[in-house]
């Protein structure tokens, strides 16, 4: 597989992870209800889908630059996290987020046209 798709599968179960634990922990409030927090099928969800994006993220590391795939991975990761929260969540980042998203992307946009996506 592609550079490219790999970092998109990992950015992709990564996020999608993320807002699942965050919507099972929603769901289960107190955590002093012992082992049934793990029952939560969103939570187990969430940390199923992290764990694959792990596994992905071995495979990525083992094929590729660790200095060119992280901070693709980390800055795409974290701009799919707050887009995934405004539209599932209904979370408003500050202006400051927004700028901060804006940043990234032009980060991202300089680290490939510089390297190329192989």
């Amino acid at each position: 597989m592609k550079f490219l798709g790999l970092i998109g599968m990992y950015v992709l179960l990564n996020s999608v992870g993320q807002l699942l634990i965050k919507m099972g922990t929603q769901e289960i409030g107190e955590w002093s209800q012992g082992w049934a927090v793990w029952w939560n099928f969103k939570l187990l969800s969430g940390i199923g889908l992290f764990g694959l994006s792990f596994l992905t993220w071995i495979y990525i590391l083992s094929k590729h630059s660790l200095s060119y795939a992280f901070p693709l991975a980390v800055g795409l990761g974290y701009v799919a996290v707050v887009l995934l929260a405004i539209v599932v969540l209904r979370e408003m980042p500050t202006g400051l987020q927004f700028i901060g998203m804006s940043l990234i992307g032009a980060g991202i946009i300089l680290m490939s046209w510089q390297t190329g996506l192989n």
